[in-house]
């Protein structure tokens, strides 16, 4: 995962990010299930015109476009790479992976244990220097990222430090990977591959990618122009593309603050943004006549990360006092407010409400809102109420600090409402501002400059994935500094269990652990609602699917 838009970090592989919507006085308490998977008025290329261009937003660019390094997975510059960088797999709506024809010509699971798949890579395909994409860059995206080598900066190990060889067989295009044992998510390694040459080192990983090199880029559409003054990237079709002709002249990003999308919208001047959980901007699209909104419920959450290295965080029953203290279905319900979208809190830190297996592991440890619970819980560990109403023990304030996200609308509600609800247990919350760039550039993440802080996570068809990203020991990703041997445990044994059932049942005692350890406290499923030109076809709300942005165009 790594974070996006409006505080969105993204899950290794394959991030994606969205939101869902329609008409209503207001989230309802109905179950998230039945909502669409998918939502991006489906068009054959025949049906869509040639030309045009599509206007997009992003926060902030940040400064590194390493997809696989811990600052540059966020999801705003996963959408602006998405057109330039190779997807070898696309995904359906329920997430199931199959051979991209553009990248690979076939992939074939030859064995079960230890896991052995046959690759043929494409022999077409080529980066933009023009040399050819083949096994030495899936090598060199292995080794980077394989754990070994602790000086790269990687978002994620997993899944890399499960393959054991890659051999080439009668070219180097002809590839056979090994993973170490039964792993049964084999793709989600192989998704997507970086030019061995911008990752040969750990120099070139953490920091050679401060600006966009179209040698090191592969997709439909390839780097026009990047104007860093007024932040606009622009990308054309690709003129050594292999594939299908794109559709779309051009596409632009732009970075707007994100309190300033809709408006931007409204004017003409984007063709779609992600909504969110912005009541404000899902009232506005609803009064543009040629817009739509499109919604799906993708592997998205909103959530708190606590920093348990932090002042008072580090008392692991005062953290679980805090959740007791929060009532988030209020919050979901003001986040929320005038968005037709479920409000229910996501009581599990990896598996949510419409995937299969999901419980509530909130009820079964008894952290949850309760307001006296939580008092008594502070009486029992000294904290005393003082004159003020605050608590305080040895001489020192039950004070956190809250990190809220200037400009985000959704963050700045958070914050608010952690303040005033942690009030009621005798806990001070202090709100402290935080630039969009320190989020877009990893660093207010990287180096713990926070206590607690709000964004939402975009998830990957791979459901047990990204326990090790978020919560393994050492993980660059792990921004809750929290270690526990039995998670690290656990999160091997589903990397190679292959019995569906018995994955689910190792995901939630998992689950209930970090729960347990209040590394992170998701707050619930994240709308995946995108504001659209009722024209425009094949984008929108993907769910678990993936953009195909040569097939993206304009309705004739």
């Amino acid at each position: 995962m790594a974070p996006a838009i409006a505080g969105l970090l993204v899950l290794s592989a394959c991030g994606g990010g969205g939101d869902t919507g329609g008409s209503g006085e207001g989230g309802s308490t109905e179950s998230i299930a039945p909502i669409t998977s998918q939502d991006i008025n489906i068009k054959d290329r025949g049906e869509l015109a040639q030309g045009g261009t599509i206007r997009l937003d992003v926060s902030d660019f940040g400064n590194n476009w390493n997809p696989m390094n811990v600052n540059g997975n966020n999801s705003d510059l996963t959408k602006a790479r998405n057109p330039i960088m190779p997807t070898l797999f696309n995904y359906d709506t329920k997430g199931v992976p199959t051979p991209n024809p553009v990248w690979l010509e076939s992939a074939e699971q030859t064995n079960a244990d230890p896991t052995t798949v046959k690759l043929k890579m494409n022999p077409k395909a080529v980066w933009g220097d023009g040399s050819p994409i083949d096994i030495d860059d899936l090598t060199a995206t292995w080794k980077a990222c394989d754990g070994t080598n602790k000086k790269f900066e990687c978002a994620a190990t997993q899944g890399y430090d499960q393959i054991a060889s890659m051999t080439a067989g009668a070219d180097k295009f002809d590839v056979t990977v090994t993973f170490k044992g039964a792993y049964p998510d084999w793709s989600q390694p192989l998704v997507n591959p970086v030019k061995a040459e911008s990752v040969k080192d750990p120099e070139t990983f953490n920091n050679g990618w401060k600006t966009l090199n179209n040698d090191w880029l592969a997709g439909p559409f390839k780097v026009e122009s990047f104007d860093n003054s007024q932040k606009v990237l622009t990308e054309v079709p690709n003129d050594k593309w292999w594939g299908d002709k794109p559709l779309l002249d051009k596409i632009t990003f732009r970075a707007i603050s994100p309190d300033a999308t809709a408006a931007a919208f409204a004017n003409n001047e984007l063709d779609s943004f992600d909504i969110g959980p912005d009541p404000d901007a899902y009232k506005r699209v609803q009064g543009v006549t040629d817009a739509s909104i499109r919604a799906a419920a993708g592997p998205n959450f909103r959530h708190f990360t606590f920093n348990t290295k932090a002042g008072v965080l580090t008392d692991q029953k005062v953290r679980q006092a805090i959740v007791k203290g929060l009532d988030r279905e209020s919050i979901g319900a003001s986040d929320l407010a005038g968005i037709d979208w479920p409000v229910q809190p996501l009581n599990n830190n990896i598996l949510l409400q419409n995937q299969e297996g999901y419980k509530d592991v909130a009820a079964e440890t008894g952290i949850t809102y309760d307001v006296e619970g939580a008092k008594a819980d502070l009486d029992a560990l000294g904290w005393t109420v003082g004159a003020d109403g605050i608590r305080e023990k040895d001489g020192k304030k039950l004070e956190v600090k809250f990190s809220q996200l200037s400009g985000v609308s959704v963050s700045e509600n958070e914050a608010l409402q952690t303040q005033n609800q942690l009030k009621e247990i005798g806990v001070k919350v202090d709100i402290v501002d935080v630039p969009i760039a320190k989020f877009q550039d990893g660093s207010v993440l990287s180096n713990h400059e926070f206590e607690i802080i709000a964004f939402s996570w975009i998830g990957t068809p791979y459901p047990f994935q990204g326990i090790s990203q978020i919560y393994g020991t050492g993980s660059e990703s792990n921004y809750s500094q929290l270690s526990d041997p039995t998670i690290d445990e656990n999160a091997k044994k589903l990397d190679s269990t292959t019995d569906l059932q018995a994955r689910i049942i190792l995901a939630n005692e998992t689950a209930k652990k970090i729960w347990e350890n209040v590394m992170t406290l998701p707050l619930y499923q994240r709308p995946e609602l995108i504001a659209v030109k009722t024209k425009l076809a094949n984008y929108g709300a993907f769910g678990l699917s993936n953009v195909q942005w040569e097939n993206v165009g304009y309705e004739k």
